[in-house]
């Protein structure tokens, strides 16, 4: 694998790209990383296996960019995925004007002698207790700051939220956020008319305060109740004082910024209590609060160029990019302004290259796209500047329009010129091409894949005559039958004023009865129509939950024509199962027949034996050294968890009495260990059986095994195995089927195989909707409905309808268009 080049790996799905990539290249990048920390360092982190592999000479620190994987928490945003958000804080924190949460007006620098003035007027009368703050919200034992205040003569602190005494080795908990703050002394405040305090020279306290607080004191009055006065300012008319500057204070994830009301969570649900589960674009209102900034008055109330933190990260990237270019310091903040500054607008200048502009800084990750998300952690490394990488991706093009396909290879292409290594697991053609080298892997999947088919440039691919990859390349695009079956009479399920997300108050019609495809732009509204509102629509009015337009939480105004649809499914990536006795026999349901068949053999029936004895699920049949798991898992210190086969059953999963029963010679586990191909041949006289294996082999997986754990499936896999369920029941009339790119880690040979199987979804009487790029499914489409014409404010309206052709008709109002009619003049030989 050359070093410092753009490689691409590619192969039929299950061929081995991803096992070589991730399991072996990257694993061992990291695993060899994380070996160089200290064994403390260590055991607080995921510690990778070593992968089957003899040895790799050679490899750089690796770096994963993969897909659907992080699944970014509710708390991330884009801003803190690309670090932007990191550099605003810093530059609130030095630069910005504080202005008083209450009035809005700007704080006043206080003197000594002023803060003073004002703790009498404010506690004349009242005995107060001075403290200087040292930790605000912040975890660990503090050993440190109590020994230094034992040393210095300090003998009570404030710690959080009461007066006690500094002993010797004093330390708290490292497990919660804790304000400490030391105790300078005890005051009785006279009255403002009357001489000074009883028995203690205030003035004397608070100077002392100052010089130890940095700045700032606090006053801990008879009540119980504090207050902050700091040198840094003071509201002339409401009296508040703001402390030190933090970055900690701009943090939604730090108990010092989060908004009290909603916990930094942004959202909250109609009883005003945060609602753990919401995200942009549902039905939860933004926090009255905090207005969904997330963030308490204190922070919202700094201002930069008369901006909050808030007004930056709430528009578009775009117009983030102009406000800061707006800004302007004086000479003596120059030094601490241009170098952040510089980072901010670096940052930002590859947010909008990489075509995100549309995307807000403050949009959850757990809202983006796939393609989205990966653009956007592409994006944060882009912006960090590192050289000797080995940078490893897996589909950048998922969620990418073909318009979009040159930014991101001229991204690739600069991370290359950098001097980083680039692989990418790819199947588009466009990123193959314009990789250095490409690894062909194959010939086939699973057993009959995993061997390096060919090596080399895109051309040389196209001449080796073994491999599919080359064979693709070579021929082009393939000839597909002419679509656009779609009737004026057809019926139409009609959506009327659709106003999810970015969407403009739209009206779409989407013929019942044919495959139809939902295109755009990234962040056009294709998930918005299709998903949020197509999708919870269609289930809320067959449930009888929102038959009036008028419902509350509705995501458009009206829906016509719904009454034909019987059902309405989504086949989306998530996982089929998320344990090991998850197996895809048991998900598609015929792992029940093959258990009755084994319960009807003349052993079992000797035995007494049901079928329920053939389940690893059951104690009766199961190993019981390994609970039917098939290995043990032994803990490392240090080291990570390691799975041995169970020495009891071989990892068969199953005890010797139940082995010893064979259906056609075969024991339970050796069927398991069957691939669906193989099944094909092996059931061929069990009708129910051998059907349900055939979809499972049609849809182009039949390399995978009976009984292969579920969480070892790929996201693409989960999904083609929710498709061949759903082929194997028995039919149930009208249902719509919506997909989300069902071409996700599909070889151009195994596009041509999804089709066969989403067309014969449709020719039994159903319809089927797909949200995709891949413009060889969007030419099999009888109707595609494309959105845009840009993304985010600049999308979210119908740019185009109609049958293949009449939209590669409309290439100029239509990026998809545009693309659409190049592909077909390609496939039928034209320029």
């Amino acid at each position: 694998i050359p070093r410092n080049r753009i490689v691409a790996f590619t192969g039929v799905s299950g061929s081995g790209k991803s096992t070589l990539a991730f399991d072996i290249l990257y694993a061992e990048g990291q695993r060899r990383y994380l070996e160089t920390l200290a064994p403390y360092v260590r055991q607080y982190l995921k510690i990778l296996e070593r992968p089957e592999v003899d040895r790799i000479i050679g490899l750089p620190p690796t770096v994963a960019i993969e897909q659907r994987i992080s699944h970014a928490g509710r708390r991330s945003t884009v801003a803190t995925l690309t670090e932007i958000y990191h550099f605003l804080r810093l530059l609130f924190t030095k630069l910005g004007d504080r202005h008083c949460p209450g009035c809005g007006r700007p704080l006043a620098v206080q003197t000594r002698s002023g803060i003073v003035s004002a703790i009498r007027e404010r506690h004349g009368g009242r005995k107060i207790h001075i403290l200087a703050p040292k930790v605000i919200g912040r975890k660990g034992f503090h050993k440190d700051v109590f020994a230094r205040a034992a040393r210095r003569g300090f003998t009570r602190a404030y710690v959080d939220g009461a007066i006690v005494q500094i002993t010797p080795g004093m330390a708290l908990s490292r497990y919660h956020a804790h304000d400490i703050a030391l105790a300078m002394g005890e005051a009785a405040v006279a009255a403002p008319e009357n001489v000074g305090p009883v028995g203690t020279d205030l003035d004397l306290l608070v100077e002392r305060a100052l010089a130890e607080g940095d700045g700032g004191l606090m006053v801990l009055d008879d009540r119980g109740a504090t207050e902050t006065f700091s040198i840094h300012g003071l509201c002339p008319a409401c009296g508040i004082g703001a402390g030190p500057p933090d970055p900690r204070l701009f943090s939604f994830n730090s108990p010092q910024g989060a908004c009290p009301a909603c916990d930094g969570a942004g959202v909250a649900d109609a009883s005003g209590e945060p609602e753990n589960g919401a995200r942009a674009g549902s039905a939860c209102p933004a926090c009255p609060a905090c207005q969904g900034s997330r963030l308490r008055p204190e922070a919202l109330s700094v201002k930069v160029g008369g901006l909050s933190i808030w007004d930056l990260v709430r528009q578009p990237a775009e117009g983030t990019m102009k406000a800061l270019g707006g800004l302007s310091f004086p000479k003596r903040q120059a030094p601490i302004a241009d170098p952040i500054l510089a980072e901010l607008t670096g940052r930002m200048r590859v947010l909008l290259r990489l075509g995100l502009g549309y995307l807000s800084l403050s949009r959850s990750g757990d809202t983006l796209s796939g393609g989205e998300a990966q653009r956007v952690r592409l994006a944060a490394q882009l912006g960090s500047n590192l050289v000797g990488v080995c940078y490893i991706l897996d589909e950048p093009t998922i969620g990418l329009h073909p318009r979009d396909n040159r930014i991101l290879i001229d991204a690739l292409k600069d991370l290359r010129d950098r001097g980083n290594t680039i692989l990418v697991v790819e199947h588009d053609a466009e990123i193959v091409r314009a990789a250095d080298t490409i690894i062909d892997l194959g010939p086939g999947a699973g057993h009959l894949g995993g061997r390096v088919v060919a090596m080399g440039t895109a051309s040389e691919l196209a001449r080796n005559p073994d491999s599919i990859t080359g064979a693709h390349l070579r021929n082009g695009p393939r000839a597909a039958g002419a679509r656009g079956r779609v009737a004026p009479d057809t019926p139409r399920l009609r959506v009327i004023g659709a106003c999810a997300n970015n969407l403009r108050d739209i009206d779409a019609a989407f013929p019942l009865g044919g495959l139809l495809c939902v295109t755009g732009v990234s962040g056009s509204g294709k998930s918005s129509l299709l998903k949020e509102t197509v999708y919870r629509e269609l289930q809320a009015r067959l449930a009888g939950k929102n038959d009036a337009p008028e419902s509350p939480g509705s995501a458009c105004r009206g829906m016509e024509g719904w009454e034909r649809v019987q059902r309405v499914v989504e086949v989306d990536h998530a996982p089929i199962g998320r344990t090991p006795r998850s197996v895809p026999a048991s998900y598609v349901k015929f792992l029940g027949e093959i258990r009755n068949l084994f319960a009807g053999t003349r052993q079992a029936r000797a035995r007494g034996y049901a079928p329920g004895r053939f389940s690893f699920n059951v104690a009766e049949g199961r190993c019981p050294a390994c609970d039917g798991q098939g290995a043990l898992k032994t803990t490392m210190s240090f080291l990570p968890d390691v799975y041995v086969s169970c020495e009891v059953c071989g990892g068969r999963r199953f005890n010797p009495d139940t082995l010893a029963v064979t259906y056609k010679g075969r024991a339970i586990s050796e069927v398991l260990e069957m691939t669906f191909a193989e099944a094909t041949t092996f059931f061929a006289a069990v009708p129910k059986i051998r059907r349900a294996v055939q979809f499972v082999s049609d849809i182009g997986l039949g390399y995978l095994r009976l009984g292969q754990p579920s969480p070892t499936l790929s996201g693409g896999e989960a999904q083609r195995i929710k498709l061949a369920q759903e082929l194997a029941r028995p039919g149930r009339g009208h249902a719509f089927y919506i997909l989300d790119e069902p071409t996700t880690g599909l070889h151009p040979a195994d596009v041509e195989k999804l089709l066969t199987v989403l067309q014969a979804l449709v020719d039994g009487g159903n319809t089927v909707a797909v949200i995709e790029h891949n413009l060889e499914v969007i030419a099999a489409a009888d109707w595609i409905i494309d959105l845009g014409p840009e993304g985010g404010a600049e999308g979210g309206r119908v740019v185009a309808e109609g049958t293949p052709a009449e939209l590669a008709r409309r290439g100029n109002v239509s990026h998809t268009g545009r693309y659409l009619a190049r592909y077909l003049s390609g496939r039928t030989g034209g320029a």
